[in-house]
């Protein structure tokens, strides 16, 4: 009798809490409702004073990009806490990683603001159809006092992401782009991983203008928001001249090192017109230089005032390999030179790919053109805006020859460098001659500083 009176009890009391509330709903102004519903909201929430966000690995069947974000975040700072780690190496990734396996916590600190961070997984249920991808949906809670919740939101949120972007990007493995046998796979740009051991400090060139250019690159990929405010696009252009052998494409692959860039090496030979050309340009990359080496072999590049001339000794010679192709068919001259004829990229293609609108789409991008003849080159070409810095490579002088002693001898000092100081502006060698005679002296420094004054002495007597 007593459990009867108690579930009539219960029962009376959710009718009349059924009726109260109901009453408030009918008969109370809008205006006074909604504000005892904050109000019983709002002590209620005082009650909780820890708050919570959920991020989860996937969303309505997609990739959540943010729980990538705080896993990568999380890799660099869980190793010391967490009792089970799990380590992995991802494809794109050239480092190990380490992540917190499921019903841990990991206390993190920012600005004062202690958090924590727990990663969960739970059992997907079946659709209606009992069809069920991956068991398991993995997700990450974030905990921490409610007062503190605009400041996680839009501080601590954001930097999770942008450390987790700068990882991403360290961590990843570069590549070297080509679009000369890309397109026989129907993709613009064809790769291989970039592993050129070249450095700044391995570079055999003048240490003012090695240290000049790193200081330019600093400021470079350090002022975004100049360029914003400025109103340019966040690019730079580097031509690289100078005799054949001084060492332009070593210090590519030093700057790229340094930069920690990805290199898209373009062979203008190999675009076929100057959409192609633009094409190429929007499908690289940011954070990435744009290499055209040689570029007056490319393309006539020359002052405009000579085309007319230029074109038509370029069709007489077209005409002339056409005549003669069964002949030359295994000629690599043939071959490259057809493949000149063949391309339909114009001055003013080359000039917009590098300075007109569509060279704005992306950011932090680095375009370098080397060449042997600086003069052959149209004015317009070389304006600020579209090679902003002119660096001349040139033949070895006494410091970067100390370099080369460095690198392939392993001495910084020798009694035969007098001799090679006198005789070094007089012979004009260039750091890849030199590195070749030390490359047969098998790192016996003797033999090799007299294997190179004998060299130096050589040419002269020849010259005289």
């Amino acid at each position: 009798m007593e459990v009867l009176l108690d579930w009539k009890s219960i029962g009376s009391i959710l009718a009349t809490f059924i009726f109260i509330k109901t009453a408030i709903h009918d008969f109370l102004p809008p205006e006074l409702y909604q504000s005892l519903k904050r109000l019983f909201l709002s002590l209620f929430t005082s009650m909780k004073p820890k708050s919570a966000i959920i991020v989860e690995e996937f969303e309505n069947s997609f990739a959540n990009e943010l729980f990538d974000d705080v896993q990568t975040y999380l890799s660099s700072k869980c190793s010391d806490s967490a009792q089970i780690l799990k380590l992995s190496k991802p494809k794109s990734s050239k480092n190990l990683t380490y992540t917190m396996d499921h019903d841990q916590n990991f206390e993190d600190e920012f600005d004062g603001i202690n958090l924590n961070w727990s990663l969960h997984v739970v059992e997907k249920k079946s659709n209606n159809l009992g069809y069920m991808g991956s068991s398991e949906n993995r997700y990450f809670q974030l905990t921490f006092h409610r007062k503190f919740k605009d400041k996680v939101h839009k501080s601590y949120i954001p930097h999770v992401m942008e450390i987790a972007e700068m990882m991403k990007f360290k961590s990843r493995e570069r590549k070297l782009y080509t679009n000369r046998s890309a397109n026989e796979n129907g993709r613009l740009w064809s790769s291989v991983p970039f592993t050129h051991p070249s450095t700044f400090d391995t570079v055999a060139m003048d240490p003012d203008l090695k240290n000049e250019i790193k200081s330019d690159l600093k400021k470079f990929v350090n002022k975004q928001e100049f360029y914003s405010r400025v109103g340019r696009a966040w690019k730079r252009g580097y031509l690289l001249y100078g005799p054949p052998g001084t060492g332009k494409t070593t210090l590519i692959a030093a700057i790229a090192n340094f930069l920690k860039f990805d290199i898209y090496d373009l062979e203008l030979t190999a675009v076929r017109s100057n959409s192609h050309l633009r094409k190429l340009l929007i499908s690289t990359s940011d954070k990435s230089m744009i290499i055209v080496e040689d570029i007056d072999c490319s393309l006539d590049l020359s002052q405009r005032k000579n085309n007319y001339k230029n074109n038509r000794i370029n069709i007489e010679m077209k005409d002339n390999y056409e005549q003669h192709q069964d002949e030359a068919a295994d000629d690599e001259d043939y071959k490259s030179a057809l493949e000149r004829f063949s391309s339909k990229v114009s001055l003013s293609g080359v000039l917009n790919f590098v300075d007109g609108l569509w060279s704005s789409c992306g950011g932090e991008r680095l375009m370098i053109f080397t060449t042997n003849h600086k003069e052959k080159l149209d004015e317009a070409l070389l304006r600020p805006g579209r090679m902003d810095k002119h660096i001349k490579l040139s033949y070895c002088e006494i410091s970067a020859f100390k370099i080369l002693m460095k690198n392939y001898l392993g001495i910084e000092e020798h009694e035969l460098v007098r001799d090679v100081e006198e005789l070094l502006p007089i012979v004009e060698m260039t750091p890849a001659e030199i590195g070749e005679v030390f490359m047969g002296c098998e790192e016996d420094s003797e033999m090799g500083m007299r294997n190179v004054v004998e060299e130096m002495r050589s040419r002269v007597a020849a010259s005289n």
